[in-house]
């Protein structure tokens, strides 16, 4: 997957709408104190010459904005909230320093950061932002005589104290969120891939059982009429070479359709099969694996009650199932064993396998996404059977897991 796809996006004109609402507050801001407070007019003059840097970013976020940027890359998102650090401590050391009530908002950057930014690159603006609360703290102008606050040392050093502890709080709370969010995101990008794939494969397939149904009669009146001229002896003994030719040219497209219509791969969405009987999809199912996995074996069991009920052939379906069988042939020692029935109510699917059977954690916290009992945590996420889950019950159906004396066990279940 391409780098940038890991990290959350941001909108340009949004980024642009956002700066421009922060001036018009600190602008405010700053007119409010000049109106109400007797603020030294040095101080305003350059406080306002820092507020409007932040035009400066408003005017590149226009720019890339009109340049046809509509999504800002994560090395303009980092350098914008190193700029943002910056502008805003020096508007905060203008006035009051850490003494300001609005010092706090220094935290926003640092919130944005963890949530959008790779790790490296989050503790260069946490860093930063250090590195300004220490600098606030010593170097600042103070606010006037009539708002000024009487904070001794200690109260003081509690305010920069706590400014440390909660910007390092705030990035790995948010950065931990945010990371699970994005696996998330990943993995439903990957399923919805593997869903596209799959409904154009059985286009595809749909297309060769179209193409072999329409051929099939025009090949076969080709067919009459080659051996007509066949029989004629004196176009045999002019053409016979060519007569040959057209023969074999005809077996060889009869053999091509005729593989295309036995070949289950190509024909899933045809009409006539798109519905399929309970008991053939798990025959299906099983000569699928089995080709594949020759060192399992796959079986499959059906009532007679299964051959009268129709199921529709979805790719939602199909990649359920293949979740649910590939799980179970990961931990299978010998055998895999798929049951199909009916009852009065409800129609079932179960997959059975031999394997060492379901952890008790799993099974109390199946559904659950990011959980996973295998040891491969860098390559499983636990979001396998967590999306088959979601599928499954977007068909309206129901999943359990359970064990059962020879292994894992797992239930799809459908009202009737």
């Amino acid at each position: 997957m391409d780098k940038n796809k890991k990290f959350l996006f941001v909108n340009s004109s949004d980024f642009l709408m956002i700066r421009i609402i922060a001036f018009i507050g600190q602008g405010s801001t700053l007119i409010i104190s000049q109106y109400f407070f007797d603020i030294n007019l040095k101080i305003i003059y350059l406080s306002w010459i820092v507020a409007f840097l932040l035009l400066t970013s408003v005017g590149l976020s226009y720019y890339l904005l009109k340049k046809g940027d509509k999504v800002l890359s994560e090395r303009q998102i980092f350098l914008f909230l190193c700029f943002d650090i910056l502008q805003i401590s020096s508007l905060i050391a203008l006035n009051g320093g850490y003494t300001n009530p609005f010092i706090f908002i220094i935290l926003a950057p640092i919130a944005i950061a963890a949530s959008y930014l790779t790790l490296e690159k989050i503790m260069v603006i946490l860093s930063l932002a250090l590195v300004c609360f220490a600098l606030i703290f010593n170097f600042y102008v103070d606010l006037p005589i009539s708002v000024r606050p009487d904070l001794n040392i200690n109260y003081s050093l509690g305010i920069m104290i706590s400014l440390f502890i909660s910007s390092i709080f705030l990035v790995f709370y948010l950065y931990y969120f945010s990371l699970n969010y994005k696996s998330t995101q990943t993995a439903y990008q990957l399923a919805s891939k593997q869903l596209q794939n799959e409904r154009e494969l059985l286009k595809v397939g749909g297309l060769a059982a179209a193409a072999v149904h329409e051929l099939g009669t025009p090949l076969n009146t080709i067919n009459l009429i080659v051996g007509d001229l066949d029989q004629d002896k004196d176009l045999k003994d002019k053409y016979d070479s060519d007569i040959q030719i057209l023969k074999l040219e005809l077996d060889r497209c009869k053999a091509i359709l005729k593989e295309l219509s036995t070949n289950p791969e190509s024909k899933e969405l045809t009409k006539e099969i798109s519905n399929m009987s309970l008991d053939a999809y798990a025959q299906s199912l099983c000569d699928q694996f089995a080709k594949n996995y020759q060192a399992i074996d796959l079986d499959y069991r059906s009532d007679d009650g299964s051959k009268n009920i129709n199921i529709k052939i979805t790719p939602e379906l199909n990649i359920a199932m293949n979740n649910i069988i590939k799980n179970a042939i990961s931990f299978a020692s010998k055998e895999i064993l798929v049951i199909v029935g009916t009852n009065s109510t409800e129609f079932y699917i179960k997959i059975r396998d031999d394997g060492p059977g379901f952890d008790k954690k799993f099974i109390a916290n199946f559904g659950k996404p990011f959980y996973s009992t295998r040891p491969e945590k860098g390559v499983n996420m636990g979001l396998g059977l967590f999306i088959t889950k979601q599928m499954i019950e977007n068909l309206n159906g129901e999943i359990l897991v359970q064990n059962n004396s020879n292994g894992a066990e797992v239930t799809l279940t459908w009202k009737k």
